[in-house]
């Protein structure tokens, strides 16, 4: 199988629909030798941040000597993103190889897909992934495994490792069809990923989803660490607001005390990440990770990358690309331009995948900017243009709509002038096809 077949073959995949359990990702995992079981993996479930957690505490583990395998998804424009060691992706040799092997465990051998019930049924494309990602990890011989959860939590194929250490990020309605239409739905889903005796890590909540969070980690028996019980303080800049970057101290229950951590990823909402990420640093290098130490953490938090979420390039106008594909994302997106872009004309490119409350979103956002442009991402969950158009002229009265990602940036930047900014949201597929437009 070469490359682009490889590619093909993981696309064809993608009509399979979502079916909840494990059952045939354990059973990939077993026709391919079990590869999870080669090395040790910690589990970040939630809705929004578990990126950025996985960012950090990859970068505090880099800078401590050791060449973690991380996992995330989406991808923005390559698939090679998604599996990482050490700070290097996958290679296109490497995905060719290990699809035809997953391609081939999926055949059963010659045994039709399918024939032996839930077990044996067709993988979906992030299974499939997931199966190719394990056994690149263990191929590379990683020491520990970072893996950000795709959806959910109890059912998501990543679930399928034991892992040494949890975490969960903030829980917020999203894919409200398949995780439960409440917060405490949601939030018990992404509960699942907590294990007897495995410590957790969980980040600010809503007092809803983390009832559900501490009564099934009570049920299971897991200890847990929760970033509020820790002292949390933003350091203002000299003229007395909120830097850009934050830079925040940090006092744990357990005695670490961090002054002027200064994060690489921006807005408040990455003080709690970088929290996140610094407590699970702390239980890693109390289960024998050595060199994870204030000077470690520090350089890592500094350093860490997760391009597409607040990534701000400068340029006449400037450019802001935000992954925000929720009604959680869009308030910490209006929160970061209401506190440092304030001062700025703004246009919004806005694309929205169809299963979005892209009304909420809208609503949101309208009121901080000086236009929206609304075009469409080409992939088959793609809202229609035509509805995000009249979703926005209800609420902006420069309210412009574009047919291709690239027009509509060219207009934003129009609209924008020289000295504005122009704010890319709703989807990452939409910061994907951004990212494309502006290498071209």
């Amino acid at each position: 199988m070469t490359y682009p077949e490889a590619i093909v073959w993981l696309a064809s995949l993608e009509p399979h629909v979502i079916r909840p359990g494990l059952e045939r990702i354990r059973a990939l995992l077993a026709r391919l030798g079990n590869p999870q079981t080669g090395f040790h993996s910690v589990l970040i479930a939630g809705t929004n941040g578990k990126g950025s957690v996985t960012a950090d505490l990859a970068s505090i583990l880099r800078e401590a000597g050791h060449h973690p395998g991380v996992y995330t998804s989406p991808h923005l424009i390559r698939f090679e993103e998604r599996i990482v060691v050490g700070g290097d992706p996958i290679t296109e040799d490497e995905v060719a190889t290990l699809a035809g092997e997953v391609r081939e465990a999926i055949a059963g051998g010659g045994r039709p897909a399918g024939a032996g019930g839930a077990a044996d049924a067709t993988p979906t494309y992030f299974e499939a992934t997931t199966a190719l990602a394990f056994l690149h990890f263990r191929r590379r011989g990683v020491p520990i495994a970072l893996l950000e959860v795709g959806m959910g939590g109890r059912f998501d194929a990543t679930n399928a490792v034991d892992p040494i250490l949890c975490a969960i990020t903030p829980v917020a309605l999203d894919h409200t069809d398949w995780l439960g239409q409440t917060l405490a739905a949601i939030a018990y889903q992404k509960a699942g990923i907590l294990r007897p005796r495995v410590p957790a890590v969980v980040g600010r909540q809503e007092s809803e989803g983390l009832e559900v969070i501490r009564a099934e980690a009570a049920r299971v028996g897991t200890p847990i660490e929760l970033t509020v019980a820790c002292a949390i303080h933003e350091t203002l800049g000299a003229d007395g607001r909120p830097t850009d970057p934050p830079v925040f101290s940090l006092a744990t229950p357990a005695g670490p005390r961090y002054t002027d951590l200064a994060p690489a990823l921006r807005g408040a909402h990455q003080i709690d990440n970088a929290a996140i990420a610094v407590l699970l640093a702390g239980r890693l290098a109390e289960a024998g990770f050595g060199g994870i130490d204030e000077t470690t953490v520090r350089r890592g938090l500094a350093r860490a990358v997760w391009p597409g979420r607040l990534e701000l390039i400068p340029g006449r106008p400037g450019l802001l690309l935000d992954g925000a594909h929720n009604p959680a994302g869009c308030r910490t997106l209006a929160d970061y331009l209401r506190r440092h872009q304030t001062a700025r004309r703004k246009v919004l490119v806005f694309a929205v995948m169809h299963d979005k409350r892209s009304d909420l979103m809208l609503d949101i956002l309208c009121p901080l900017v000086d236009a929206v442009v609304i075009t469409s991402v080409p992939v088959a969950r793609g809202e229609s243009p035509e509805i995000l158009a009249r979703l926005a002229a209800a609420r902006h009265p420069r309210a412009l709509r574009a047919d291709s990602v690239a027009e509509a940036l060219d207009t934003a930047r129009r609209e924008a002038g020289p000295e504005g900014l122009v704010v890319v949201a709703g989807s990452l597929y939409l910061v994907g096809e951004v990212q494309k437009a502006i290498a071209r």
